[in-house]
């Protein structure tokens, strides 16, 4: 056991040495943040120096402590997963699509007003994962190719919008954790009061702790985007939702997401406080055409799980935040600015949906425009 333990902490000492070593080549794009290269160093100098302390203290020669550095070996490996997932991966991956889009993120917070530090977009991700963000390393990831593409940036908002969230939850979310807890507690007692089946309240507890570990956060970072981008969100959530409806998951929910149904609610909520009362009228249209077409199961008390009083009490409370933290609202870009990309992606919807045949060209047209605007040529 002794020579094993010992062999599988050199290897993982030797794993980091490597990882060191790569982040050390001439190659690695100097366009990467070199604070974000600087701290995966030190994490990686950190993370060996405690493995080869290990190594020499002499402690691997003692087999009773055998169950003690299996832990400590298992200790040592999630260090290093977090730090080569989610650091020396967007970093050796960083490459021109990369580029182009920190040049994209810098033109859109200067359009929208944010005055975070700008996250570090990554194309490490995959078409099964999609978008996804980490604001504690300030990434975004995106799959391979969405430089090219328009029509699912306006989910990029969404994405800044959890790094908005991250700093600025205190102004967003207002009383909405006090209203969830109140709503649920009333539905509790109707229970007892009523003599109801006693199920329905672990069932009540269940989705109050739901709403307050996560949905809270995920229908504040859709009320974000649709704040900033517009219509267009609303279109490309809907692109998303076609997916989920094929699995009958429209009005599903998960510990950490709220239902698509549910969702696409607060976003037409949003777009009504923008002033779009009358273009939203043709999108809930479509949006009911699709929700009869394809017949997804509504499961029971499905009213009690997303009423839309709490959607509209968050949803109040995150535009009151939004204009707190001084972000600019889509129609405020708009006034501001000739043609920012929030206009261009709402402009690529609109353009699918007069003229699809000419969609492509007018596509890559637009996007070497943009390309051309972030490089000044």
């Amino acid at each position: 056991m002794i020579p094993f333990l010992k062999g599988i902490f050199y290897d993982q000492s030797n794993r980091v040495t490597r990882m060191l070593l790569d982040l050390q080549n001439p190659r690695i794009s100097k366009e990467i943040d070199l604070q974000f290269l600087q701290k995966t160093n030190q994490l990686l100098e950190e993370l060996r120096a405690d493995i080869e302390l290990l190594i020499h203290s002499g402690d691997l020669d003692i087999e009773a402590l055998a169950n003690y550095h299996v832990i400590r070996y298992n200790t040592f490996h999630e260090r290093l997963l977090m730090i080569e997932l989610f650091r020396y991966l967007v970093i050796t991956n960083y490459g021109e699509a990369e580029a182009y889009f920190k040049k994209k993120i810098s033109r859109i917070y200067n359009e929208i007003a944010c005055l975070q530090k700008q996250p570090i977009i990554t194309t490490i991700s995959n078409s099964e994962n999609y978008y996804w963000a980490l604001p504690t390393y300030d990434i975004i990831a995106v799959p391979g190719g969405e430089e090219k593409t328009l029509l699912n940036l306006p989910d990029l908002y969404h994405e800044m919008g959890h790094l908005i969230y991250n700093q600025s939850q205190f102004y967003l979310n207002g009383d909405t954790e006090t209203a969830v807890a109140r709503f649920y507690q009333d539905e509790i007692q109707r229970v007892v009061d009523e003599q109801r089946d006693s199920k329905l309240i672990s069932f009540y507890r269940d989705k109050k702790a739901r709403w307050l570990n996560g949905w809270i956060m995920e229908f504040t970072c859709d009320f974000i985007a649709t704040y900033l981008v517009g219509p267009a969100y609303a279109w490309t959530n809907l692109k998303i939702t076609t997916l989920s409806s094929g699995k009958d998951r429209v009005y599903a929910d998960s510990p950490s997401h709220p239902s698509d149904e549910a969702r696409m609610r607060a976003i037409f909520f949003m777009l009504r406080q923008l002033g779009y009362t009358t273009e939203v009228l043709p999108m809930e249209a479509d949006w009911q055409s699709f929700l009869k077409t394809t017949r997804n199961p509504i499961p029971a008390n499905y009213q009690f799980v997303f009423p839309h009083g709490l959607i509209e009490t968050l949803g109040k409370n995150v535009y009151q935040g939004c204009e707190s933290v001084g972000l600019r609202s889509y129609p405020e870009q708009l006034s501001k600015f000739k043609t920012p990309i929030s206009k261009i992606l709402n402009d690529a919807w609109l353009e699918l949906f007069t003229n699809p045949a000419n969609y492509k060209v007018w596509e890559e047209e637009k996007i070497k425009e943009i390309a051309g605007d972030l490089t000044g040529k």
